[in-house]
Order: C-alpha cells, then structure tokens, then sequence
C-alpha cells in the first residue's frame, strides 16, 4: 500500500511526539523527586517534597507529668506490648526487667531487656537479652537474670554476660548466700527443677547440686524458699475439675522431694492463688470448695489451720511491709483487702475497698497500696496511704503496678498500661511508665 504524503507527515509528527515525550520522562527531574538536593531537602521551591523521617532518641530525659498528681513521666515505648518482670532500686537508679513482644521504637529487639533509669527519671541504658526473661533475682554483685534458657549475671552498669544454659525457662532466680544461687525451672507441665550455682567474686559461675521433682499433677510455681542447707517450694498441683491442692515441696539440693498437700476432691477442692512465708509458717489465700479462705500451715507442716472468709472471688494478692501482711481479693462487685496477723486475727482494710492490689510500698510511716480499681471501666488506679484513707485516683487505662519506692520523699511507681488520661498516648498495645508523684 503506497502512502500519502500527508499521512507520511501525519506519522513523522507522531513519532517526533514520541522521542520528546520519553525525553522528558527520563532526563527532567519531577517535582517530588527527592535527588535534587542529595540530602533530601534540595531545591524544591513547591515545598511538595516528603521530609525525611525523623530519628527516634532512645536515651532520653522524662517529660512532664500530663496531669498536676504526676510530676514527670518516663514512657518505654514500644509498637506491641511491654511488661515488666521484676524492677529494682539502688542509690537512686532504677533497673527495670521485662519483656517487648515487638522490635521498635525503644526496642532494638524483642524478647527480655534491662533498661537502666536515673534518679530524674533519664534513660541511662538497654541490654537485651536472648529470649524471654522468666525471673530476676539480686545477688552480691548485682542481677542474676534467667532468659530463654539462660542464665545471665548483670553488673550495675548494666552488662550483661552469659554464664551457663538452664534446664528450661527460668520460674525462679535467687540468691541463697553470698556465693550460691539457685535456679527453678519447669521441664514439662508436671515437674520442677531446682539446680543451685556456685558463684565467685570475680563472676565466675559453676554448676552445683539439682533435683527434680516429678509429680502426677499439673504444677503451677508460686515461689522458693531457703532455710539453712533445705529448700521448700510452694505450688499448685492439680487435674481440674477432679483434684486441686496446695503443695510445699520440701528437700536438700542433690536429694529427693517431700509433697505435703493441703485440699483434694469433693469439698476438699483447694485452688491456691498466692503463698507467702510468715512467722508462724505459710500464709496462702485460696479458694476452697468456691470460697475465699486463709491457710496457715507451720513450717514443720503438722499444724494446719484455716479461715472462711464466706464469698466467691476471681483472683488475690499477697503482700508484706512493716511488719503486716496484706490480703487482697478480687471479686465480681470490687476487692477487698485485710490485714492479717499471724494467727489468722484480721482487720478489714476499708481504705482500700474496691482496690485490688498489684504492688506495696513502705513510705516513711505508711504504707502505700498500688492497684487497679476494679469498679472502673478504664483501670482507673489509686496509691493510698491505708491508715489515712489519702487516695491518689489517676487514670489509666488497664494498668498493673510492679514496683514502687520512695526517693526524696516522692514516690516513683513502675507500671504498664494502655494509655489513659493521666499517661502520655501509646504507640500501640501495652507501654511500660516509670511515673514520680509530685
């Protein structure tokens, strides 16, 4: 087919179209592009260019208090959600234990990390560890740590070092004396084993005697305790609904364990939901049969004696400052707190109603109660003295206390929490806040 000339100018023109259009796409830098200037800000006179993003400071110093009660906050952040596993004060600084789900923001890593904090509420430091941490304990030289399935020992500057595998993840870390140290793990749902450590001055760490203890029920740790050269440890042994107890396992490191139980089947259901030593053996709070009821078992384990207390609950807490012990239970319509003596005679705490406790702190003459009040639809949470009745109601949105201590006469509490009208925002899930009172 013979062309025309005006189609032959008609193709000539388009092709010309062509050959310009593709030289404008290759060689004509467009408005947004960002390799004008080399450091992203070039010349840009339509100001339509992105900014470059901005570099997140990990070390940092508090920020104000969001509302008058809280004098100055410092915020863990992370992108999923971070808890705290034990925290400690010395000299003023704080060692915060826990666990990030999630890498980001603060977190180089997720697992188990330590973050150091100064007395103004500044991050000093993070360590990270390989894997969860399970338990903390202090020793002579400063923190024993069992993460994953290892036990590490940290200086007070924060160093971490790696010094032997456990046989599982870590349920328990303690220092028993100045150069031993035991470790409990949970090998498989129906066992524990405790393995002792020897430890030197200068760091060195050796493996000593270990038992394991193999029981026909499920066991749920609650702690361990140390008396001259025997060990006694407090669970919960059961195979719901058929059979509940509470169980102290006593032995020598190296030897077998002793079970004594405490509750059964039928009436005699036991579910255990906190145990702690006291002068005239153990405390634990219970459920027997559905009802709240205190145990006290001597430490030879002959007597045994308990309380009815006459209502249901879903949960409790134990704890000790001053001299007294503090009984907590969660039930449907609010908490309710006694303080215990220990011959099971109580006084009910009504300063503390409607609180269910997470965390106690001595402060000069009182005591201060940390907790979660349960009547709140957003976790609203109080610090009271109980003798005085003085509550400080903060809000926070689903908030759990771990820790608190007193230092130039304010209190600093370490919490987690999703927010809240007294917190600065998350950054998604679950932040951890290290707050002083003002």
């Amino acid at each position: 087919m013979r062309l025309s000339k005006a189609q032959t100018l008609v193709i000539t023109l388009l092709n010309v179209a062509i050959v310009v259009l593709v030289a404008v796409i290759f060689f004509v830098p467009l408005p947004w592009s960002t390799d004008a200037g080399g450091d992203g800000t070039g010349d840009d006179p339509t100001g339509t260019k992105p900014n470059p993003p901005q570099e997140h400071v990990k070390l940092r110093e508090a920020s104000a208090g969001r509302v008058k009660e809280i004098a100055r906050e410092t915020r863990l952040m992370g992108v999923g959600d971070e808890t705290i596993v034990e925290a400690y004060e010395r000299e003023g600084v704080l060692y915060a234990f826990g666990n990030a789900t999630v890498k980001g923001l603060d977190f180089d890593d997720y697992g188990g990390f330590l973050c150091v904090i100064n007395a103004a509420g500044t991050i000093l430091s993070f360590t990270y560890f390989d894997g969860k941490i399970g338990a903390v304990g202090k020793t002579a030289q400063g923190y024993a740590v069992g993460a994953g399935e290892s036990l590490y020992f940290v200086d007070y500057t924060g160093e971490a070092v790696k010094k032997s595998e456990l046989r599982g993840e870590a349920l328990f870390v303690g220092s028993v004396t100045t150069d031993k140290i035991a470790v409990v793990t949970q090998p498989t749902p129906t066992s524990l084993y405790l393995t002792e450590y020897g430890v030197t001055a200068d760091g060195g760490v050796s493996v000593g005697n270990g038992t394991r203890i193999d029981n026909g029920f499920t066991l749920k740790f609650f702690d361990c305790y140390y008396f001259g050269d025997s060990y006694v440890i407090a669970a919960r042994a059961h195979n719901s609904p058929r059979y509940d107890a509470a169980v102290f396992f006593t032995f020598a490191a190296g030897g077998d364990a002793t079970a004594h139980y405490y509750g059964g089947t039928g009436d005699n259901l036991t579910r255990p939901y906190a145990v702690m030593p006291c002068d005239a053996g153990y405390f634990a709070l219970a459920s027997v049969n559905g009802l709240a009821t205190v145990i006290t078992v001597d430490y030879k384990f002959v007597s045994y004696h308990s309380i009815n207390l006459g209502f249901t609950f879903t949960d409790a807490s134990l704890f000790f400052a001053r001299g007294k012990y503090y009984a907590c239970f969660k039930r449907t319509d609010g908490a309710v707190t006694y303080e215990l003596e220990g011959n099971l005679s109580r006084r009910t705490l009504t300063e503390l109603d409607g609180l269910f406790l997470s965390a106690v702190s001595v402060a000069g003459e009182s005591v201060v109660a940390m907790g979660k009040a349960v009547s709140s639809n957003d976790g609203l949470v109080a610090i009271v003295e109980p003798y005085t009745g003085e509550r400080l109601t903060l809000g926070m949105d689903d908030a759990a206390f771990y820790f608190g201590y007193v230092n130039g006469g304010k209190l600093t509490a370490v919490l987690s929490a999703c927010g809240g009208d007294a917190l600065s925002s998350t950054s998604g899930g679950r932040d951890v806040y290290v707050i002083t009172t003002a």
